[in-house]
């Protein structure tokens, strides 16, 4: 479960639910961050094992020329969760650098609201990204970022005996706003296992981004397998032009058919709540990021899990 924000508060209602693996998002490049947040984690009997979100590697998508600096940050990185015990690097390849949306405020039941996305909106109103990138890379050029990367990488995540996880893009478009994406597909991800084969190099399974894409799930699941290193479970309703984020128990996704298969290919890793409603209560600061939303999907899951 990943905490907005990470606190003792929240610390302590992961734990009162059942939560038993804490994400975390990118704490900065100091050891000392990551040490601090692995103690608090500990202290109330849970485990830190995933980092994911705002990993410093914009220069390296887009081959600029501070990418030797920051992959040297994420191979310092990787070393510091293998001495800590931490399981999973999640990361993407969007040009943009994380996901964006055009509205935060989506009516669903009861007076909750959640996130939408609409390729014919003029422009973003919720975002994660730093922005849109000052150079447009090609699909190609992507590509060949990419394998320089996991080339740079996989080594050192092997010594450290840390698995990475690819998250696809979000939303799933083959270009987003001007810029090439290639991460849209499970093809895509099934190919980024493949030019780089490692029992380090697997993806990020996030039903919410490729949900719009209307691809098979189930069939998804079992192409790709052992590769599936970590889990975002989310529903969604509509295609990859234009989606509404919803309840984790309404929308377009089978979620429990999706559990069910993850437990019959043998997946034994992480499942995270990804993107919730917010609701009464919360402030709506951080869209899909609110601590409500999050217990109701985090129970969910659970059950989901135990009926499986």
């Amino acid at each position: 479960m990943i905490l907005t924000p990470f606190s003792e508060e929240n610390l302590q209602l992961a734990a009162q639910i059942g939560v038993e693996e804490i994400v975390l998002v990118y704490p900065g490049p100091e050891k000392a961050s990551l040490i601090k947040a692995k103690r608090m984690v500990d202290s109330f009997g849970m485990r830190l094992t995933h980092i994911e979100r705002k990993l410093p590697h914009d220069q390296i998508v887009h081959n600029l020329s501070g990418r030797d600096g920051q992959i040297e940050k994420i191979k310092s990185l990787i070393r510091d969760m293998g001495d800590l015990g931490l399981e999973v690097l999640c990361y993407n390849w969007m040009p943009s650098e994380d996901w964006c949306r055009t509205t935060k405020s989506n009516p669903e039941r009861g007076g909750s609201y959640t996130t939408g996305f609409d390729h014919q909106a003029g422009q973003r109103t919720v975002t994660d990204a730093d922005g849109a990138p000052e150079t447009k890379t090609s699909a190609k050029g992507l590509w060949a970022n990419l394998e320089w990367f996991l080339d740079q990488i996989l080594p050192v995540a092997e010594d450290a005996k840390v698995k990475l996880a690819i998250h696809p893009d979000d939303p799933p478009l083959p270009e987003f706003w001007g810029n090439e994406q290639i991460m849209n597909s499970v093809e895509a991800l099934k190919r980024v296992t493949e030019i780089a084969p490692s029992p380090s190099n697997g993806i990020c399974f996030c039903t919410g981004s490729l949900g719009p894409t209307g691809e098979d799930m189930i069939a998804s699941i079992r192409t790709l397998r052992e590769h599936i290193h970590f889990v975002h479970l989310r529903n969604t309703i509509g295609d990859a032009a234009s989606f509404t984020e919803t309840w984790h128990d309404n929308g377009n996704l089978d979620l429990p058919s999706i559990v069910r298969t993850l437990k019959e290919i043998g997946y034994g890793g992480t499942i995270r709540p990804d993107h919730v409603p917010s609701m009464l209560g919360d402030l709506n600061e951080v869209p899909g990021y609110e601590m409500q939303g999050r217990l109701y999907a985090a129970g969910y899951i659970r059950g989901l899990m135990q009926s499986a």
